[in-house]
């Protein structure tokens, strides 16, 4: 398991392995401005953020595009 947590890629999607665009490694309140993410519109429900591997949590962004396409 150590292993996997070592591959993950901040700059990728850990749903779809896409350019998740993301302008911090952690997006937190000193940057989040800087970020898509931090945008109020976009929502990330809780059954989206879900299917996220345990071992990306924190570790890598949603890309908006999988943000902005998940239906609940």
């Amino acid at each position: 398991l150590a292993n996997m947590v070592e591959t993950i890629n901040p700059k990728l999607c850990p749903l779809c392995a896409q350019d998740n665009v993301c302008k911090n490694v952690s997006c937190d309140d000193t940057s989040k401005l800087t970020c898509w993410c931090q945008n109020p519109e976009i929502k990330f429900p809780p059954q989206l953020l879900q299917q996220v591997p345990e071992q990306a949590k924190n570790k890598a962004c949603i890309c908006q595009s999988c943000a902005m396409e998940f239906v609940v």
